[in-house]
């Protein structure tokens, strides 16, 4: 049956942010992100007897580890991430509910989403989600994660191997919908004992922004529909708009061809050659302009 409907993991909100800095990436041994931003402590639920659990990142889930012993998903709830932004100050950001997402892949695992929020005295209820932005519900779940990896927002490429760092991606993110569809780097690839590939991932990243010349240039806008369709038959998305068109074949370095843009009227600053000799089979995905 086809939805219209644009929903939360679909449409994107801004990056995650607190006090207007980003936690985009963060990293658990403490090393302070691009923007200053570090993790300096992490206190578990109120309800949980023992102490000294740390904060970690297994299976592209937050955990809070001791010894052999694991807090995951629900179990989390209440716990408190410490984050030290500008000129010293900490505040604390509250893990106040847990979601699981159905994957967008057939075979594939849900996805862990986060409800993380952190005091803000001018918001109605004096607090304020991490994933803020078109946000309208404070408490929704709206934050999942990708561990040992983070992303270039110019560039549109995957850092792989980022030993102690992981990416908070935030609801129709690239990254958030990346995962959603199978490919993150902590969690089997659908069907396989393996995640996917860094070139598959990356592949994967360009497609969802249109970076059609690989150069990091998006165009797309947000809310833009688009049909794709991955080499391995695991995601479709023709369950939610008829495809048209082919509007480009992907690869890690970005569209292999360009037939229709999927916002008519789409120049793009390089020069690539239409799809008629190319096909699914040349690529990570193919990607069919929306007729509805």
């Amino acid at each position: 049956m086809r939805t219209d409907t644009c929903g939360r993991w679909r449409c994107g909100f801004n990056a995650a942010e607190i006090n207007g800095h980003s936690l985009q990436t963060l990293n658990l041994n403490g090393a302070a992100n691009a923007d200053g931003v570090k993790i300096v402590g992490f206190l578990p639920p109120p309800l949980t007897l023992l102490s000294g659990y740390t904060l970690g990142v297994e299976n592209d889930e937050l955990v809070a580890k001791k010894g052999s012993g694991r807090l995951k998903k629900a179990q989390l709830v209440g716990s408190i991430i410490l984050v030290q932004v500008e000129l010293g100050l900490v505040l604390p950001v509250t893990i106040a509910g847990y979601e699981s997402v159905p994957s967008w892949a057939d075979g594939g695992a849900p996805v862990a989403a986060y409800t993380l929020i952190y005091p803000e005295l001018a918001s109605l209820l004096g607090v304020k989600n991490v994933c803020a932005g078109s946000l309208l519900e404070p408490l929704a779940s709206a934050a999942t994660v990708l561990g040992g990896e983070t992303y270039n927002n110019e560039t549109k490429e995957v850092n792989a191997g980022q030993t102690g760092w992981f990416t908070l991606a935030c609801a129709g993110s690239a990254a958030a919908k990346m995962k959603l569809m199978g490919y993150a780097p902590q969690t089997n690839f659908p069907g396989t004992s393996a995640p996917s590939t860094a070139d598959a991932r990356q592949a994967t990243l360009k497609m969802i922004t249109a970076d059609y010349c690989g150069e990091g240039v998006s165009y797309t806008a947000n809310g833009t529909p688009v049909v794709w369709e991955n080499h391995e038959g695991t995601v479709d998305s023709s369950n939610w708009h008829t495809p048209g068109v082919v509007e480009a074949v992907w690869t890690a370095d970005g569209a292999l061809c360009l037939g229709t843009p999927r916002i008519a009227g789409t120049e793009a600053a390089c020069t690539l050659p239409t799809c008629d000799e190319l096909s699914l089979a040349d690529g990570a995905w193919v990607t069919h302009v929306a007729l509805d």
